[in-house]
């Protein structure tokens, strides 16, 4: 096969083949940056919670023996008990609570994909519908799939032209739906502003669907909510708050799901008890916990600074010829234009990772600041980065920006906005 290696023809010592290879790769990611919308990194303090040997083991939702510190019963089964995990959780439950003004957390979802899949298997039936952003409007691609693999209908809705749920439209599919939804889905990937859920929530109630459950998907958003720069969804009338845990909130690779209902919350846990997750991964569990503590502490001024961020790297990118970049009130970049796709090669290809997207029949770059901010880029790097991407954008990429990103690089070397903060060099 064209590129691959034969390690019996070519490498006398697999171990040394493989660990030259990726050293030679962290030389590249030293002088990487990350720019896309869908990434952030985690602090030291996280990392190094997941990463110790000994919780390399299975956590289950299990209720510790009577009499008893370290043995725990799940399903007739007796396991090891964690208490230290216990307290950790704690810390992280008081923290999320506060952060989300909601009494309800459930942590062991394992993505985004994994946590809107347990929320629709758990809250609604085989043959109900359940409406979803369009993808032509920023909606996830696998949301429909998703609901008809668990054998519920599923119909779209679309944001109008200043990204606001088009409520006149959707009107009308709920007079001709002919029965009651049993969920609408906000699973918005391009969100720059804040979408208004009260008008959502009051259209369905004067249909008389009450029940009609309002789920919005905050994975893009869910660190600006925590840091208060960002409305919280529960205050407008969503029933469920959900995300995961690893773009504007730094943590690792994993979801949440967060409700002030018990009713809703019941469900959920037994669901989830019952056959969704058996053990949730403790290595990224406790890398969670620590993220949401953290967040507790440092969320606020680490969500204005991203904002800030954002706002600023707009101001710097508004001019460049052939592009059209859209205000934004979060993390978010949309930036329009003609050369999307080629531009996006170049940047990957000079070091700087993004993604595009499509709005519509429109092209888009889809920048995020949330890892630089994370790292503490400062004003002046955010405008020599600015220049850099303007010179790829202009199509006009100048032999000395590699350089340029590698001294930016250089200086993005440690977490903020974490628990780092209190470990001396």
């Amino acid at each position: 096969m064209k590129g691959s290696a034969s390690l019996a023809a070519t490498c006398p010592s697999t171990y040394n083949y493989i660990i030259e290879q990726f050293n030679q790769a962290l030389v590249r990611r030293h002088t990487t940056l990350s720019l896309t919308a869908n990434e952030n990194i985690l602090s030291e303090t996280a990392r190094t919670l997941g990463q110790n040997r000994h919780y390399d083991r299975y956590l289950f939702n299990a209720e510790t023996a009577t009499g008893h510190h370290y043995a725990a019963e799940f399903n007739g089964m007796h396991v090891e008990h964690f208490p230290e995990v216990d307290e950790l959780k704690a810390l992280a439950t008081e923290a999320t609570q506060s952060m989300f003004n909601a009494a309800f957390v459930e942590y062991r979802v394992l993505s985004g994909v994994h946590c809107t899949l347990s929320v629709l298997a758990t809250l609604t039936n085989p043959g109900d519908t359940v409406f979803s952003l369009a993808p032509a409007c920023g909606g996830h691609f696998a949301s429909r799939p998703m609901v008809h693999n668990i054998g519920r209908r599923s119909r779209f809705l679309r944001l109008d032209n200043h990204g606001q749920i088009d409520l006149a439209g959707f009107d009308e599919q709920l007079h001709g739906l002919g029965h009651q939804p049993a969920a609408v889905l906000l699973d918005h990937g391009l969100t720059t502003a804040v979408i208004a859920i009260r008008p959502l929530r009051e259209l369905l109630d004067r249909h008389g669907f009450r029940r009609t459950l309002i789920i919005y998907d905050a994975s893009h958003t869910l660190g600006l909510i925590a840091g208060q720069t960002f409305a919280n969804p529960l205050d407008e009338g969503a029933d469920i708050l959900q995300g995961n845990t690893h773009k504007s909130l730094p943590g690792p690779h994993r979801a949440l799901i967060v409700c002030r209902r018990a009713d809703l919350a019941q469900q959920i846990e037994q669901s989830i008890s019952a056959g969704l997750v058996s053990s949730p991964n403790l290595p990224s569990l406790l890398q969670l916990f620590m993220t949401l503590v953290e967040m507790h502490h440092y969320g606020k001024a680490y969500a204005q600074r991203m904002c800030s961020n954002a706002r600023r790297l707009q101001g710097a990118l508004a001019d460049v010829p052939g592009w059209t970049v859209q205000p934004t009130d979060t993390h978010l970049l949309l930036l329009e234009g003609a050369r999307c796709d080629q531009a996006a090669q170049q940047l990957n290809e000079l070091g700087i990772r993004v993604n595009n997207k499509r709005i519509g029949s429109r092209e888009c770059l889809r920048f995020g600041v949330q890892e630089i901010t994370r790292l503490g880029i400062s004003g002046q790097d955010l405008d020599a980065l600015a220049a850099i991407v303007g010179n790829v954008l202009s199509n006009s990429i100048d032999p000395a920006d590699r350089h340029r990103l590698a001294h930016i690089c250089q200086r993005l070397n440690r977490v903020h906005y974490s628990f780092d903060q209190q470990v001396q060099p």
